[in-house]
């Protein structure tokens, strides 16, 4: 058991990604509040869950609201004794062609990408201070390396994962002092409901381009936040860990 006795938060944690980690670490011992906006996929999880339910505490959460995300922190604080991990995940997505975008989609999508990372971040970090010790892993995407689709379809989305690179960065060199570890996850082409839209009629010529010839799982990028979580990772801060069978590489 890889996180035996440890407490997590996991953003956008209903379904995709999100899904996956939560259950990935709650496989491995830990305690977990699975937080999204999306409150019937929430419900959902709970009742098509393959763990140990006990384990898993659903919360109903919009990561673009800082003051409730700082409630949700400190509420899942009480709950759980302590926060040992952060695992910034909730994402948005809408696909358009670049230049049809309005400025409020734009909007949308940094204040949940960019700044809700952050506001899970900034929630969180003064209780890992004290405590000097924490995980903090935000999810970026292989699109902040390669720019995205040539239409410019995800604009705003990649523009929003190069971000969380940024701060990833400098949040590493902010909370490393206080035994705290911030990395970020970058994933490659993966089935999830935000990918459904497009990525099957993208899969053929996605998998030439990808040395390993496959898409990736959520299970995938689970074991690599799994990873990020655990001990084994103690000397691993500021980093992008790309997952996506080397479609990109650093």
């Amino acid at each position: 058991m890889r996180l035996q006795d440890k407490t997590a938060f996991v953003t956008g944690g209903s379904k995709g990604l999100g899904r996956a980690i939560a259950e990935r670490f709650v496989e491995e011992g830990a305690r977990v509040v699975a937080a999204d906006i999306d409150e019937p996929a929430l419900d959902a999880f709970m009742s098509e869950i393959h763990v140990d339910s006990a384990s898993l505490t659903p919360m109903v959460l919009d990561v673009s609201d800082f003051d409730a995300v700082q409630a949700a922190i400190n509420a899942a604080i009480a709950d759980l004794g302590a926060l040992d991990i952060l695992v910034n995940n909730a994402g948005y997505s809408p696909k358009k062609n670049w230049l049809e975008y309005e400025i409020s989609d734009w909007q949308r999508v940094l204040d949940v990408n960019l700044s809700g990372e952050f506001y899970g971040a900034r929630a969180v970090a003064e209780h890992m201070m004290e405590r000097k010790s924490g995980r903090i892993i935000n999810l970026s995407s292989s699109a902040w390396r390669h720019g995205g689709v040539a239409t410019g379809g995800g604009l705003p989305y990649t523009s929003s994962k190069a971000g969380v690179i940024g701060l990833t960065r400098a949040l590493c060199k902010a909370l490393g002092p206080y035994n705290i570890t911030v990395n970020a996850i970058a994933p490659g082409p993966t089935p999830t409901p935000m990918t459904s839209s497009w990525l099957s009629n993208a899969e053929a010529a996605l998998k030439e381009q990808i040395p390993l010839k496959r898409l990736g799982t959520a299970r995938d990028i689970a074991n690599a936040a799994l990873f990020l979580a655990s001990d084994e990772a103690g000397f691993i801060t500021g980093t992008c860990l790309d997952v996506n069978g080397g479609l990109t590489m650093s």
